[in-house]
């Protein structure tokens, strides 16, 4: 098993050990954690912890804290995107904050737009799993897992 599958299984895990029951009301935590995903919307990047961990199979490996990951060579049209011209729309499909309310674990789906240099307009769906961790009050992200989903015809696969 690879590290990454390792770490999501563990996440997996913790969260199905150590979450509040679903189905009750929105806590206020769960409330901030949705306020700072809406806000991401919008271009406003929610804190980050000095370790938090990030891979999305653009980068050759996970990164951590600051550091610039070695993208993956560029592939058809990605290697043609316009820098920063990214935008995301996430769909939250469940919040789950732990016992200790310290920490929580977002399960998303969300479609990764960005303009081409050929003038058009591409987007990718995907999955999204994020751990947040609460520090001096405030909610950051701790670690960010995402993958896109081929949506390649399957013969072509």
């Amino acid at each position: 098993m690879t590290v990454t599958r390792w770490v999501i299984t563990a996440a997996v895990c913790a969260c199905f050990a150590d979450a509040v029951t679903a189905g009750q009301a929105q806590s206020a935590d769960e409330k901030q954690i949705r306020a700072l995903i809406a806000a991401e919307e919008t271009g406003k990047r929610p804190a980050r912890t000095a370790d938090r961990i990030f891979w999305s199979g653009a980068y050759r490996r996970p990164t951590v804290g600051d550091e610039r990951g070695e993208e993956t060579p560029g592939e058809g049209q990605l290697a043609n995107r316009i820098p920063k011209s990214e935008t995301s729309k996430t769909t939250i499909r469940r919040i789950e904050i732990a016992k200790s309310n310290d920490f929580a674990y977002e399960f998303s789906d969300a479609v990764l737009s960005f303009d081409l240099k050929n003038g058009q307009r591409m987007s990718v769906p995907r999955s999204v799993l994020r751990v947040w961790k609460k520090e001096n009050g405030e909610w950051k992200e701790a670690a960010v897992f995402t993958r896109g989903h081929d949506t390649s015809p399957p013969a072509a696969r």
